[in-house]
């Protein structure tokens, strides 16, 4: 058996500068050196240069070589990272009828069918990567993101723990493992699960962006703050932390700060949703509030975020609170941002009860009442909720 070239023996040995280089001195010595090209293919892949990749196994086609296995393997990843699914399952079923399948086939084929949101299709194929390579983290974190899905709890604890004990760098594995734990209502865990990921990766904004989340729910508004400064730190052009940042000035009533953090995005012409929405907040909090600014500022935020409820919901809210005061055709406006936020998710109970209120103020009390009616019959409906539908609806007996 021929030894491996030393550019594939430096790639799977994690040395990809010493891979490239000794990829590139062979494809010089000959341009038909497929598994030169595919290695540099291979590279580009983790470099993320997409159209690269596609060029160099171009290449190995025409050397003869795109029927070899890691050609095969080089192409599915490829179109794995293009959402070119079809494709990549198609390639990755190919290889798991060779006689001895590559463990990258199983992992590759347990990635897509979780990307295409198909656990219980993914979970066999992952467990049998973890089996064949139990040493690699990032199969036993797959796995685990399949098994949680599959609400196999306990086993998938057991492979982030792995995940991260083979890997104690891999900032997902500390996230999905984190999130694990909110779900479950083990906030403190969360925590500090959470901050021994920002120790071994001080750097990762999800960290500092879940970390931040997990104290806010812990009432934690301080240590909130402090991991959304550390993030802005971390990224200081990003809109997304400054965003966030600025909502959480709100949260302490730094008003003026908060306006500053949107008034920079503005400037750079990168305003959100949520910038715009912290904006309306600021406005509706300051004495007296600037009723004008603030609505002005929500409409904003519902254009530039199509799919959020909230900045609807908070619009409407707010022409509802106006219109209350003068005669009943007063609160009409609040209905199509109301409507808006209503369809924008269906399931929320908000919405529901501030459309009520207005249709009982238009005097549509039939409608109301149907409105609550339907709200009430939801099992789901969470008690704060209930209990608040329950009262409108008496008013209107």
């Amino acid at each position: 058996m021929n030894a491996a070239p030393r550019y594939e023996t430096l790639f799977k040995a994690g040395d990809l500068e010493g891979a490239r280089r000794e990829a590139l001195l062979a494809r010089e010595r000959s341009a038909l050196d497929w598994r030169a090209l595919l290695t540099l293919a291979r590279l580009a892949l983790v470099d993320g240069e997409d159209a690269l990749a596609g060029s160099l196994l171009l290449g190995v086609s025409r050397a003869g070589a795109d029927t070899q296995p890691e050609t095969r393997l080089v192409a599915a990843a490829l179109h794995t990272r293009r959402g070119e699914w079809p494709q990549a399952l198609a390639l990755y079923q190919t290889l798991l009828a060779e006689p001895e399948p590559p463990t990258e086939a199983y992992f590759g084929l347990g990635y897509v069918r979780m990307e295409q949101g198909d656990a219980t299709a993914a979970q066999p194929a992952l467990s049998k990567a973890v089996a064949l390579e139990p040493r690699v983290a990032l199969h036993h974190f797959q796995l685990a993101r399949a098994l949680f899905l599959l609400d196999r709890m306990e086993e998938a604890f057991a492979h982030l723990e792995r995940s991260l004990h083979l890997d104690p760098w891999h900032a997902p594995s500390y996230l999905v493992f984190a999130r694990a734990l909110e779900a479950g209502g083990e906030l403190e865990a969360a925590e500090d699960l959470l901050r021994q990921g920002q120790k071994a990766v001080p750097d990762d904004v999800g960290l500092l962006k879940a970390l931040s989340d997990v104290r806010l729910a812990r009432g934690n508004v301080r240590g909130a703050v402090s991991a959304a400064e550390a993030r802005v730190r971390v990224e200081p052009e990003g809109v997304a932390a400054l965003g966030h940042l600025a909502r959480l000035r709100v949260t302490e009533r730094r008003f003026v700060e908060a306006l500053e953090l949107c008034l920079q995005l503005e400037a750079r012409g990168l305003s959100t949703g949520l910038s715009r929405s912290v904006e309306a907040l600021v406005f509706e909090a300051v004495d007296p509030p600037d009723v004008q600014r603030a609505l002005a500022a929500w409409r904003e935020a519902v254009r530039l975020s199509p799919d959020d409820w909230m900045p609807a919901w908070r619009l409407g809210l707010l022409l509802l609170r106006q219109g209350e005061a003068g005669p009943p055709e007063a609160v009409a406006p609040a209905r199509a941002p109301l409507e808006e936020a209503h369809r924008r998710a269906p399931h929320r109970p908000e919405p529901v009860l501030a459309l009520a209120r207005m249709e009982a103020l238009l005097g549509e009390r039939d409608a109301a009442k149907e409105r609550l009616t339907v709200l009430l019959r939801k099992p789901s409906l969470e008690p704060e909720w209930r209990e608040r539908a329950q009262a409108l609806l008496s008013e209107l007996d």
